[in-house]
């Protein structure tokens, strides 16, 4: 936009003024302003847009009224045919390919053995966890909560 955008908004409120009599505020200019900046508004295109979309329609045009008839005015981008497909490789470049990646050279050392053997702590007691483990869930659930206070309800 050129000049001050907030001018040129509040112009183009005007103009949507003319047809629809909008009160214009500052909430409105700025949230038209905002609308502007983002879709990236030209002046004369968004001007265009208004005289359109009331020489077509009775309803109260939004800022996204403008944006789309904006873009749909935009040319669309050059046509440019699909490439032609590529002939089926040969058995000549299908080895060719394949010996590049063949490996020539290990990058590192001998593999070896996996271990199987766990690390084992220190044998602990059951005092300074608690006692017993209680497993977390068994059983049928049903089960369990039969088994729960009900607390009174039913």
């Amino acid at each position: 936009m050129t000049g001050d955008p907030r001018d040129v908004v509040i112009a183009l409120l005007q103009l949507a003024q003319s047809y629809d009599c909008r009160n214009i505020d500052g909430l409105m200019a700025d949230s038209w302003l905002d609308a502007a900046h983002r879709a990236q508004w030209k002046p004369e295109a968004a001007a265009e847009a208004i005289r359109e979309h009331y020489a077509e329609s009775t309803d109260r045009i939004m800022p996204g009224h403008i944006t789309a008839r904006i873009n749909a005015d935009r040319k669309a981008p050059r046509y440019r045919p699909e490439l032609p497909t590529a002939p089926p490789a040969t058995a000549e470049q299908r080895a060719a390919a394949r010996a590049l990646y063949i490996p020539t050279v290990r990058t590192h050392g001998p593999r070896q053995p996996v271990s199987r053997r766990r690390w084992v702590s220190e044998p602990s007691t059951m005092a300074e966890s608690g006692g017993k483990p209680i497993r977390a869930f068994s059983g049928d659930l049903g089960t369990i909560l039969g088994q729960l206070p009900s607390n009174g309800r039913e």
